[in-house]
């Protein structure tokens, strides 16, 4: 349920019956994602949480949408075995590398674009209206799709583009945010007689890097 706040402020209605609003803050993504966990992931989120300390640390928390973008049918096998090392190896854990599926830029983009060219070749996904994607860990929503030709793809976006892009340069399909917890007791995993625990994550994202 990730959206975007655009923090603005109501001031009422005027005697014309016109309504005002004032937009006198940096909009940010938040979202508060359900998760299900079990057993062993129960006791790993309670020590994340306890690494974050509350307030104190941020979250690196993949924006995962499935309707936006599967991943795991993007992945394939690599979902679940990773991406080994060039020569075919892997770590002696047994899994390779995360596999992060990237389009690339098309030219370059500056901070406060709202129109941006990908290349999908590299990942072999189209892109999709309303879709998730970012560069490094400033997030976007896809707003429209202007144009097709081959694997590039002409989109616009929203927020603005936050970070520079340089042509070639990786961009992620699945948007990462850095976000803190919106309240400080955040996702405790209380757990039932089977062990499986449902908190909800309340999110937003944090400006000030």
């Amino acid at each position: 349920n990730w959206d975007i706040d655009w923090r603005a402020e109501g001031l009422g209605e005027r005697t014309s019956g016109a309504s005002t609003a004032v937009f006198n803050k940096v909009p940010r993504f938040f979202g508060a994602p359900p998760v299900h966990l079990h057993r062993s992931a129960v006791l790993q989120w309670r020590a994340i949480r306890a690494q974050a300390q509350g307030w104190k640390n941020i979250y690196r928390v993949p924006m995962i949408d499935p309707l936006g973008f599967d991943y795991l049918a993007a992945a394939g096998a690599l979902a679940g075995t990773g991406v080994p090392f060039s020569t075919g190896a892997r770590f002696s854990t047994g899994p390779g590398f995360a596999y992060v599926p990237v389009a690339t830029s098309v030219g370059a983009h500056a901070v406060g674009a709202t129109e941006i060219t990908l290349d999908v070749a590299s990942c072999g996904v189209a892109i999709r209206q309303g879709q998730i994607m970012g560069v490094g860990h400033w997030p976007f929503m896809v707003t429209g799709i202007v144009s097709l030709s081959g694997s590039e793809t002409t989109i616009t976006i929203q927020l603005p583009l936050r970070a520079a892009l340089r042509d070639g340069d990786p961009v992620q399909m699945e948007g990462v945010g850095l976000f803190e917890a919106i309240e400080q007791g955040m996702g405790n995993p209380e757990y039932t007689r089977n062990h499986t625990a449902r908190p909800t994550l309340l999110f937003q994202e944090v400006l000030n890097r």
